[in-house]
């Protein structure tokens, strides 16, 4: 029997994430979609052929009367707090998009909520469902570069109004939790994580805005130093043009680079052991990316966490982590001072 998802919020995010991967999902089913917008829930109905006797706009009717097991919650991120603890307590597994929420109390208790109804909670995190990132994954996890000595990122592109023009929130601090650190920081603090399995020990950040007429950060830059030694940079923007998600890893025995905009979005330099340490020893080497995440996608990972009972590719957990690194960087950028990690509960 396929998962039954409720969808609340109709925008973008459903529109270009939830929706196409959960109609592409067979194990899936869309039966409610919410908005308080009737004309917007009624308007992705229509495009993706749901029956539109399943629009809703009252969420908390929704989970009462709806037949859904599973809740997407594609709503601004100061509400995913409310949304996500309904759904919890309504017993409905919950797919909450990034970031889990604006503090880590918020966080704290969106977790807890789901541990107490025995629900699972998934953090849609898209950039590690990539298949250039799941390949890099793989090989840093086979050890072959040896220890990982520095690594550093980057994502960008050219803001949220060529995202969604309608949603003026991502540059309300109060509604959002802050400006390019809190919605692309989030993404690519995230991805380094779990792309090198470490801890940030501390960090320190800077923000400014360059180019947008906003009362947030559209451009921000953290150094880290990890719990093992490793060292890391990472750098978001909503002033690049073109989109770009780009990571390196230094190791001892290579390096490796991925990047989105590239004939090759994986690549592998391997180092000498013998000779001229600062001559690469042969070719780059172009590893194979397959065109779909072995997944399929976020949601159908989520979906087969709800069916086999199985934990969820980014639990809450994650999400949280990923949060204090981007809240501590927040703190640094208003303290101008290193900030040590964990923060304090």
């Amino acid at each position: 029997m396929p998962v039954r998802f409720g969808i609340v919020g109709c925008g973008k995010v459903a529109e270009r994430l939830a929706l196409p991967q959960l109609n592409g999902c067979a194990q899936a089913r869309v039966t409610a979609l919410v908005d308080t917008k009737r004309e917007a829930a009624r308007r992705l109905a229509e495009q993706f052929g749901i029956d539109r006797r399943l629009v809703w706009t009252d969420w908390r009717r929704m989970l009462r009367e709806a037949e859904v097991d599973a809740v997407a919650v594609c709503v601004p991120n100061f509400l995913h707090y409310e949304v996500t603890l309904g759904c919890c307590r309504a017993k409905k597994h919950v797919m909450v998009e990034k970031p889990i929420a604006r503090t880590l109390q918020e966080a704290d208790g969106m977790i807890d909520a789901a541990r107490r109804a025995g629900v699972r909670l998934m953090v849609e995190q898209t950039q590690r469902f990539d298949p250039a990132h799941e390949v890099a994954k793989a090989l840093l996890d086979s050890g072959r570069l040896g220890r990982i000595h520095t690594l550093r990122g980057r994502l960008g592109h050219a803001g949220p109004e060529y995202w969604s023009r309608t949603s003026p929130w991502y540059t309300r601090r109060a509604q959002s939790g802050g400006g390019a650190l809190m919605d692309l920081g989030i993404h690519l603090v995230d991805l380094l994580l779990w792309l090198s399995g470490k801890s940030v020990k501390r960090l320190c950040a800077s923000a400014a805005t360059i180019e947008k007429r906003v009362p947030v950060e559209d451009t921000a830059s953290l150094l880290m130093e990890f719990t093992d030694g490793t060292l890391g940079s990472c750098e978001v923007s909503w002033t690049t043009r073109v989109y770009e998600v780009m990571t390196w890893f230094q190791g001892e025995r290579g390096k490796l680079t991925t990047a989105n905009d590239r004939a090759h979005p994986v690549s592998v330099q391997w180092a000498r052991t013998t000779g001229d340490p600062n001559k690469p020893r042969g070719a780059e080497v172009y590893p194979e990316v397959p065109r779909a995440s072995r997944w399929g996608g976020a949601y159908a990972q989520f979906v087969d966490s709800v069916l086999h009972a199985r934990p969820p590719g980014v639990s809450g957990e994650d999400g949280r982590r990923a949060l204090e690194v981007v809240t501590a960087a927040y703190r640094s950028i208003q303290e101008r001072c290193w900030v040590e990690l964990p923060l304090a509960r």
